[in-house]
Order: structure tokens, then sequence, then C-alpha cells
């Protein structure tokens, strides 16, 4: 019976103690789960990156092309030409180079004037302007636009501006500039002359045309527009210095107050000389025009005036015509040899055309014959 006891014990405590070693052992695979990463995990079939918070593969490369721009670097954007003879030819150089990392797209070069053309030139291969396609441009890639320059005939400081349009984000018009100074052989004296009605001839002076560097030319041509002033010479006298005595027309200079004289010589390097002239008109209006914003129908609009004697005489009125009913003279007040006016603008009714848009011109007849014009141009306040 004590053996059997015995025994019994020893079974109990055998168990007890299997049963221990088991519940540890549970304890240490679920830790050893817990810390290490699963098969799967390992496997790569979940992305590690987004588990550990970083950006997904590839994102990095996207954001790098996107940020990819063309990018055009001049290396000299003006060009100076210096002293340069009438209508003589230059050419200049605007090199330039692509600075980006990404192709530049040449699309086109423009010239704001006929004396400048451009050409786009690239690898020594020579493109026409305007293009008729882009012209790429690889990174570090250069290339250049040639001017060529045409001076004009007429003396004095010139710039002019070109532009070069590509995709480059930050300077799609890249801006050249070329300056000269057209200097001629011949010149003229006076330049410009101030003439008056009331004086014989308009008071206007000889014309002195010499030359600069001796040499001896001939006049081949003087004009004038409308014919205001006559300028005669012969074509077949050669010499170094001519003294033109000019003839004005009084009756069209009254009609034509401001033009120019123009002399053309057969001096290689003479250009066209310019003499321009101006002359004031017997009466003349302070404000010729007016310009009306957001009238409104049927409501007056009040502008001052002035009519001024510029000889001496006294300016009065005979009468007053208005070519659509629009403007009056509301008021006039003598001011020695000027007449003070108030004009009267009265905009018509709408009714049911709807007009944005009036005209109307006011003649004045002074009582020695002269017409004086004051034009009125109006719009009507939106609704």
């Amino acid at each position: 019976m004590k053996m059997l006891k015995a025994l019994s014990v020893v079974c109990v405590t055998v168990s007890a103690i299997l049963m221990m070693a088991g519940c540890q052992s549970s304890k240490s695979e679920i830790a050893k789960q817990a810390v290490e990463p699963s098969t799967e995990l390992e496997k790569g079939t979940v992305d590690t990156s987004i588990v550990k918070g970083q950006e997904p593969a590839g994102a990095k490369e996207d954001v790098a092309e996107a940020e990819k721009t063309p990018k055009i670097v001049l290396t000299k954007e003006t060009n100076d030409f210096g002293e340069v003879g009438p209508r003589s030819k230059h050419v200049a150089d605007y090199e330039f180079v692509n600075k980006g990392n990404a192709v530049l797209l040449v699309n086109n070069v423009q010239s704001t004037c006929g004396c400048s053309k451009p050409v786009l030139m690239k690898d020594g291969a020579r493109h026409s302007v305007p293009l008729k396609e882009p012209v790429p441009f690889e990174l570090g890639q250069s290339g250049k636009v040639e001017v060529t320059f045409t001076a004009g005939s007429t003396k004095g400081a010139v710039k002019k501006h070109l532009y070069i349009l590509t995709n480059d984000p930050v300077t799609p018009r890249a801006q050249l500039e070329l300056k000269a100074n057209v200097v001629t052989k011949v010149s003229v004296a006076p330049e410009s002359v101030d003439l008056l009605l009331d004086q014989d001839n308009a008071g206007m002076p000889e014309l002195v045309v010499q030359s600069e560097d001796g040499k001896e030319f001939s006049i081949k041509s003087i004009t004038v527009a409308n014919k205001t002033i006559d300028v005669p010479f012969d074509a077949n006298e050669k010499a170094t210095k001519f003294v033109l005595k000019p003839k004005v027309d009084i009756q069209k200079l009254e009609q034509f107050n401001t033009g120019v004289v123009q002399i053309s010589t057969d001096h290689p390097q003479g250009g066209t000389l310019m003499v321009r002239y101006n002359s004031k008109p017997i009466y003349e209006v302070s404000n010729p025009r007016y310009i009306l914003q957001n009238i409104v129908p049927g409501e007056p609009v009040l502008r001052e005036n002035l009519i001024r004697s510029n000889y001496g005489k006294i300016a009065e009125i005979d009468s007053v015509t208005s070519r659509n009913g629009y403007m009056e003279i509301e008021s006039q007040e003598q001011e020695g040899n000027h007449i003070k006016l108030m004009i009267k603008i009265t905009p018509p009714a709408q009714g049911t055309s709807e007009r944005r848009y009036i005209s109307d011109e006011l003649t004045i007849t002074l009582k020695d014959g002269h017409k004086l014009v004051i034009r009125c141009s109006g719009w009507f306040r939106m609704k």
C-alpha cells in the first residue's frame, strides 16, 4: 500500500511539471510571433516603405521629371553698331544656350521692324523666320540668331528690339536689342522753322545744304506734302554747298500748318535731309475734341473751351452748326481777342435702340470767314 501511494504522488508531480512547461512554451511562442516579422512581410507581399511611412517607390523619379524645364541664357543681349551710314547694312549675332534640364524649343523669332531681319542658326543650318515648326535644342546645346540690320536714310539714333519665343516658362520672350547712330555726310540748316501767317513768305528762311566731307553732289529731289512750300533747284548743278530759297503758299499753309521738306541728293552718304516746319493758325480752339464716358440719355454735359486769336485779330462768332444736334454753345464771353466758351452736349434719349455710342461735330464760323471745328465722342453708361 505504501508503495502505491508513493507512485501516485510521483505521477501527480510529473504531470504538474509537464503542464507548467507547456504553459511556458506557449507564452514563448506568442512572444516570438510578436517580435519576428511575418513570413508574408519577409516575402515582400506587404510594402515595407508604406509601413515605415516612406514615399512609394518611383515617387521621387516622378517629381524630378516634373521639375525638368528648359532655360534659355543669352551670352549677349545687345549689339551696338555705333556710327553707321544711311541705308548701310550690318550683321549682328546673338548667341544663346539651353542651360535647363529639358529640351528647349524655339518657336519663332519676332522682329519689331522691317529693317531688322532675323535668321535662326543651329549646328550651321539656317532656319528662315517665321519658323515652320519649333526648332529643338538639347541640354547644353547652343544656337544663335543672326540679324541683318539696314540703317534708315535719315540721321539720328536708332534702337530696335527682337524676341526669341521659346518654351522656357521663366523667359518665354527673350529680348534682343540693337543700337546704331545714323550719320549723314550732307547737312541742311535750319532743320526746323516756325512760320508766321502774317509775314511775307511766312518768314521762311533760306535753306543751306552742304557737304560735310568736301565731296561735290547734286540735289536729286525736294518734296513737300500738299505742296505747301515750293523749293526751286537745278538737278544738273554740282557743288559742295547750295543755298535754296523756298516759296510758301500762305493759303495752303493755313490749311496744313505742319509738315516736312525732304531733300534727297546723289551723295553716297547723303541720306534724306529733313526740314520740319510749323505755323500757328490764325485762330484755334483749346480743346478740339471731347471724349465722354458714362453719359446718361437726356442729361446735358458742360465743357469749357477757348477760341484763341494768334495774330492780334479779334475773334467774333458769326454762326454755329451741329452735325447731329447734340452740341451747342451754352454761353460765350469775350476775353480780349479771344472768346471763352461753354459747350453743352446733350445725349439723345436711347429709346428702344439701346445705342452705346454717339458722336457729333460743332462747326463755328467766324465773321472773317474762318471755320473752327470741335468734335465729340461719348459712351453711354452700362446698365
